[in-house]
């Protein structure tokens, strides 16, 4: 198959190639902000996807998790269970759900770094553009930047006033999307613009015990921003946008229903998880209380830039970020009430990060700065058991509560510049430095008590239930560490031609350490894990085609990582541990091309080898757990009672999500309909490799979807009518997965959602 799309793609390509050379057209240039100034894409030394606000509208991409699968070698999961995302992944390289730390692709909103799964929540919103960059890079970005950053854009205030309307609706799932955008100027040194947003997704999965669809999600966002020109030279952008998402149910699927509960009771002889125990867009998540999450969030920032004499400018970029979420779900995936799982988080941050930027175009073009940050985060992850149900079974009664609260203060500061030196006319030698100092305090306390209460039991038998079962134990942990860092990156380029670029690029990152929250054991051998470390090589080629109307970006990279750091699913909480070194080597292929004035097309094709090179404490495989001897499986330390205590050496298997093929295909149309109308139509053909074994939770058959716009509007831009269409193959693929942790040999995998269609509505008010 993949070799079909990938046919398909050229034969597309070649049948409007002559076309595009006669006509002359030539590709608009597209500016990013890779190197913390503005540039066209072509020109930067570095792997950048970059994808624009009007795509990110029409394609109907509401979240993070929708653009990824337009990058190569990038991808983004979601726990299931309606709640984070637990990050996102590129060229191998990720971080997974953990709130004592941040994700492993540093995410910028609006030059604010938000590096915490729960920020990646918020709802798109009027989006000027996202820009992607692949690869390490901490030198200009920071910390967290190991795999590589994503950099989110809001569309700015406008000189001229513009005011938009939308409305869309998805005819199967009743989803509903309303949003409403004004811009323009206020005086004549100040521009505004706000935003709002409404969401209702409805659910498509069924749920066997309560008769509902679930999940159902619910979002709403507003921004509000100004642009002022303080004077000739000095300018300020201010924003501020507040968040909400809520989620009722879950698009958890529970499968593999033939091991047993704890190593007591059969799964048949209590619980019915499904008819069939097969993926098959049911589920059985039924807790004691409605299940929900809900996530607000607080984004301010203030950026100042003043150009000095000289050209060059000084840029103060204040940010302001929190959020606080909660959650209650099903912990043992039956129809019985015998564990429920509550998180409570907050979180606050404030950063500060003064720049200067030269001109650029000079002989020695340059970048320096400081940043500061601190952070506070508050934790609660409790637990609610209740044996009652399994009384009859020989399983004694018991009721309990396990509440371990986590706080965690951080604070960096860091030095940082890069120096380019264009040297020979069409060469560039770029050296970038950054030295960081991070201080972490964290606090883990576990707390028993009577179900529902709050004061610390003593009762030997409950303590004992949570002690042999659950391995919680009463008690508190504290600890503090400080590392100092050093992130480098040396870029050299070389302009072959007025219309081609190559360059060669060798960067140093790390990602700080911190504490686990989910310690629900007290272990002081596991409460701290240390940070990881990547060495990247790059080699790639930047190329202008066909007079302008196309262009092709290559890249081939060479990743190792050490102490790299791991997210497992043990029992009921994930634990973060570093994996021993990991490799991740492959290729990009981006390019566009216009092939007439009504007709472009675009293709991107990755391709990723990343696997372990030494992982001593990895769960162990669903394989080792059903076999007759899961410790002469291999399965280290595994007991019917605990198996997921059991640890396994990973050596040699694929790291994070990593398909080893990804590619999309993109064509657009645009062409007038009489006098007073065009046409507008978007194919996307999304490709995807499989992904690791059949018995692995988050095993993955190869796939394609479909994406699809057509709409008519009206020549003077003023409306739109159109149908949207997503996975209109109607493909079944997953989220992440992980083991059932009280259901041994079982896991849970979250269901994407299936076909869509809808219908959108747009107004312009000129």
């Amino acid at each position: 198959m993949r070799k079909n799309l990938f046919t398909i793609s050229t034969l597309a390509l070649a049948i409007s190639g002559s076309q595009a050379i006669a006509e002359s057209l030539v590709l608009e240039e597209v500016v990013v902000t890779a190197q913390k100034r503005s540039q066209g894409l072509q020109e930067v030394p570095i792997a950048v996807t970059m994808i624009s606000g009007s795509k990110i509208a029409e394609a109907g991409i509401v979240s993070l998790e929708g653009l990824t699968t337009y990058v190569p070698n990038v991808n983004m999961i979601q726990n299931p269970g309606g709640g984070s995302p637990t990050g996102i992944t590129v060229r191998g390289i990720g971080s997974g759900n953990n709130a004592g730390f941040e994700q492993s692709v540093g995410m910028f909103i609006d030059g604010v770094y938000a590096g915490r799964s729960r920020q990646f929540l918020v709802p798109f919103l009027d989006i000027g553009s996202v820009e992607v960059l692949k690869g390490p890079q901490g030198a200009l970005f920071g910390k967290n930047t190991v795999a590589g950053a994503m950099i989110v854009n809001s569309a700015r205030p406008t000189d001229t006033f513009e005011a938009e309307i939308r409305g869309r609706y998805e005819f199967e799932y009743d989803s509903k999307e309303y949003t409403g955008i004004v811009s323009g100027p206020l005086t004549d040194t100040l521009r505004g613009r706000i935003a709002a947003t409404y969401q209702d997704f409805g659910g498509y999965m069924d749920n066997l015990i309560s008769n509902s669809d679930d999940p159902e999600i619910e979002n709403q966002a507003i921004r509000a921003s100004l642009e002022w020109d303080l004077a000739d030279n000095v300018s300020a952008y201010a924003k501020v946008d507040y968040a909400e998402q809520e989620t009722d149910g879950s698009n958890t699927q529970f499968t593999n229903t033939g091991g047993a509960f704890r190593g007591l009771v059969p799964h048949t002889a209590v619980i019915t998880p499904l008819e069939d125990g097969v993926f098959d867009d049911k589920t059985t998540l039924d807790g004691m209380n409605e299940e929900f999450s809900d996530t607000e969030t607080l984004n301010v920032m203030v950026q100042v830039d003043w150009e000095l004499d000289g050209g060059a400018t000084l840029t103060s970029v204040t940010g302001y970020s929190e959020y606080d979420v909660s959650s209650l779900m099903d912990g043992d995936t039956s129809d019985l009430h015998l564990f429920e799982s509550r998180m409570l988080e907050d979180f606050e941050q404030v950063s500060q990060e003064f720049r200067l930027t030269s001109a650029g175009g000079e002989t020695l073009d340059y970048i320096a700065g400081v940043y500061l940050e601190t952070q506070e985060l508050n934790s609660l992850q409790s637990t609610d058991i209740s044996l009652l149900p399994l009384a009859g079974f020989g399983v004694p009664p018991a009721e309990l509560t396990a509440n371990p609260p986590f706080e965690q203060e951080s604070d960096t500061i860091a030095a940082f510049g890069e120096l380019t030196w264009n040297f020979m006319h069409n060469w560039a030698l770029t050296g970038g430095l950054r030295y960081a100092e991070t201080e972490k305090e964290a606090t883990l306390a576990n707390i028993i008590s009577d179900f529902g209460g709050s004061e610390p039991t003593t009762n030997p038998f409950l303590l004992g239930v949570a002690g042999g079962l659950l391995q919680i134990f009463p008690g508190q942990l504290e600890d503090d560490r400080s590392t100092e860092n050093v992130s480098f990156s040396t870029n050299l380029s070389w302009d072959y031609s007025d219309e081609g670029m190559a360059y060669l690029r060798y960067a140093r990152g790390y990602k700080s350490g911190g504490f686990n929250p989910s310690n629900k054991s007290l272990d002081e051998d596991i409460f701290e894990f240390d940070d990881e470390e990547v060495n990247s090589v790059e080699l790639g080629a930047k190329m202008t085609l066909l007079d302008g109307s196309a262009n092709l970006n290559l890249a081939v990279f060479y990743t190792e990582m050490s102490d790299l750091q791991v997210s497992t699913f043990v029992d009921s909480g994930f634990i973060v541990g570093n994996a021993a070194d990991s490799t991740s080597k492959g290729f990009e292929a981006e390019g566009r091309w216009i092939a007439t004035s009504y007709l472009d097309f675009g293709l991107s094709l990755g391709y990723l080898d990343s696997t372990y090179d030494d992982f001593p404490g990895a769960p162990c495989t669903n394989a080792q757990l059903l076999s007759a001897d899961p410790v002469a499986a291999g399965c280290i330390g595994y007991t019917a009672v605990n198996p997921g205590l059991g640890l396994t050496n990973l050596k040699g298997e694929i790291a994070g999500r990593s398909p080893e093929w990804t590619s999309t295909f993109v064509t657009n149309v645009n062409f007038p309909v009489g006098d007073s109308m065009i046409f507008k139509g978007t194919l996307d053909v999304l490709y995807e490799d499989e992904l690791n074994e059949k018995d692995h939770p988050n095993y993955q058959d190869s796939y394609y979807k479909i994406n699809a716009r057509l709409a008519l509007a009206s020549a003077a831009d003023t409306w739109e009518v159109a149908l949207v269409g997503k996975n209109l193959n109607d493909e079944t693929t997953y989220s992440e997965g992980f083991g059932a942790g009280f259901f041994t040999g079982s896991w849970v995998k979250g269901r994407m959602p299936p076909r869509t269609v809808a219908l959108d509505l747009i107004y312009r008010f000129q």
